[in-house]
């Protein structure tokens, strides 16, 4: 993960330089970058984040994410509820997007490579993002989410039937396309699955991140 973070740093630099600041314009910065990578632009009304605070005392962004992670806090700022909404940022709420990350995780991480690792990051095509593309432009980044929730109940419905494995290997498109959208608030695990299931090399194997 150390790793994946020099790399994220580098991708996301205005996210890593808006963690010395408060939580609100945070949320601000995350929902843009986001929409950003996904090949559009914020066009919500109004166009600032609602106040964000929560039932524990936290001095900044930086504190909050070294205590939960990036990943975590991203889900936790722009899950619950529309961009220009206020938010209260609870413990509970964190612990409920931890636990569904932990679920992601232990689904998808010790499953075999459903094709050979690729050599470079890939671009990824604007149509990988359709289903989280019209509520994030339009600051529905609760939607996006739940969008993105969805897409995973949906890769991890036939294991009901039939082993995880063999559920991955019949539907490898539709599990790049989720990890795909899990990347855009998910950096660390989304990158790292994306590796793990041979769909992107690591930027640093070649001993420099590129």
């Amino acid at each position: 993960m150390r790793d994946w973070g020099f790399f994220v740093a580098q991708q996301r630099p205005n996210i890593y330089a808006a963690l010395s600041g408060p939580l609100s314009p945070l949320r601000q910065i995350l929902a843009e970058s986001i929409t950003s990578m996904a090949g559009g632009e914020l066009v919500a009304t109004p166009t600032t984040s609602g106040k964000v605070t929560t039932d524990f005392v936290v001095p900044d962004a930086r504190t909050m994410c070294q205590e939960v992670g990036l990943d975590v806090l991203t889900l936790a700022l722009l899950a619950d509820v529309p961009l220009h909404r206020p938010l209260l940022i609870t413990q509970n709420s964190l612990i409920g997007h931890w636990r569904w990350l932990r679920l992601v995780w232990r689904t998808l991480a010790d499953a075999t490579p459903t094709s050979e690792c690729v050599k470079p990051m890939p671009v990824t095509p604007k149509s990988t993002f359709a289903t989280l593309y019209p509520p994030l432009v339009a600051g529905r980044s609760n939607v996006a989410i739940a969008n993105l929730r969805t897409m995973f109940q949906n890769l991890t419905a036939r294991s009901e039937t039939q082993s995880m494995q063999n559920s991955l290997s019949e539907s490898p498109d539709a599990l790049h396309s989720f990890l795909a959208n899990l990347t855009l608030f998910c950096p660390f695990i989304g990158y790292d699955l994306l590796c793990r299931h041979g769909l992107i090399k690591a930027p640093w194997i070649k001993g420099s991140i590129e």
